[in-house]
């Protein structure tokens, strides 16, 4: 009939399908269609939407749907629950905050748009057309859209990798197969070709890094990779490597809480900090062992610390422009000094 909508959703469909079929029950096509036709007050429910549906919950959401010649009918080969209801109504809400998470982080490449797929097999989406059912999944207190519209996850800058690297990564890393690419660093002024063993994939502040060593190497010396760094990727199908004893990236640095980048020597740190960077160096932990001090007579907080990353520890004091003064170590003094008197010939 023109016009006609339904007012009912795809889960809904799903539920009733798996409640008619859970006791292992067979039942022909024709009463699935007539039971749900009955239950959802919907005449014009047709025979393609339950084979749809059908397709759906067997290739989508792993449902051991399968049809018995013998009986001429539809039933469960084994015992089996939709993953919507295996997670109480609060989990499900948590799930929709880690899929939000996900996308602070989302590159639009293929990990972040496989890892939203399997999201959406366990507790679809509202973007999507088969996931158009969130408030009918759980109760509505817990994840109508008025409540997980009062979560917020700002978005992150997005890293610019080529299209097909992260799959090809992947590829490399799961079955232990050597990588062939062109690679630019910040330490070499020409992009240089790379022939690796891929160790890990490394995730930093919603960048993606590879783990990984030369494979001319007879003793492996991994390093860091930057994705984004990474062009014209090639799987080396036919050449399988032996991960070395050293393969775990956080087995070799466990100095810091700066991100990955680290270096093979640590040294400690005693940076003091005033105004309103105070607050702020007070509410993370931002290694082990910190000691942090405070001074109210002089209105300062100082804090003490070991890491082996230079690099992110510098970026991080400069980041608090004139509310933070390094005090150890004096190579790190030093160089602060010099890099703020480059900064005031600029202006």
């Amino acid at each position: 009939m023109p016009g006609h909508k339904t007012t009912h959703t795809q889960l809904e469909r799903f539920r009733l399908i798996d409640s008619m079929l859970a006791d292992g029950e067979v039942l022909a096509f024709e009463k699935i269609l007539e039971s749900l036709r009955l239950e959802l007050r919907d005449d014009l429910l047709s025979d393609s939407s339950l084979r749809r549906d059908f397709r759906y919950m067997k290739n989508e959401l792993g449902a051991p749907l399968a049809y018995d010649k013998k009986l001429h009918g539809w039933h469960y080969t084994k015992p089996f629950k939709l993953p919507a209801e295996a997670f109480s109504d609060a989990e499900l809400l948590y799930l929709e905050l880690i899929r939000k998470l996900v996308g602070q982080n989302s590159n639009d490449d293929f990990l972040f748009k496989t890892f939203d797929n399997l999201l959406n097999k366990i507790s679809p989406s509202s973007h999507t057309e088969s996931s158009r059912y969130a408030e009918q999944a759980c109760h509505a207190e817990l994840v109508s859209a008025s409540l997980t519209d009062r979560f917020y996850i700002a978005p992150r800058p997005k890293q610019l990798i080529d299209e097909g690297v992260v799959e090809k990564v992947l590829e490399a890393v799961k079955n232990n197969y050597l990588l062939d690419f062109n690679y630019f660093s910040k330490w070499e002024p020409e992009e240089r070709h790379r022939k690796i063993m891929p160790f890990q994939l490394v995730f930093d502040g919603g960048s993606m890094f590879l783990y990984g060593a030369a494979s001319r190497d007879k003793i492996p010396n991994p390093r860091l990779f930057n994705l984004s760094k990474m062009h014209d990727v090639q799987v080396i199908t036919s050449r399988t490597f032996e991960l070395p004893s050293n393969f775990r990236f956080r087995e070799a640095f466990e100095k810091g809480r700066f991100g990955a980048f680290q270096y093979d020597e640590a040294y400690d740190y005693k940076i003091e900090f005033t105004g309103e960077a105070r607050n702020i160096v007070r509410e993370y932990i931002w290694a082990d062992n910190q000691i942090i001090e405070e001074n109210q007579t002089e209105g300062t907080t100082t804090i003490s610390f070991t890491s082996s990353q230079w690099i992110p520890v510098f970026r991080w004091l400069l980041s608090f422009g004139e509310n933070a003064c390094p005090l150890e170590p004096d190579w790190l003094v030093e160089q602060w000094k010099q890099t703020v008197q480059k900064m005031v010939k600029k202006i």
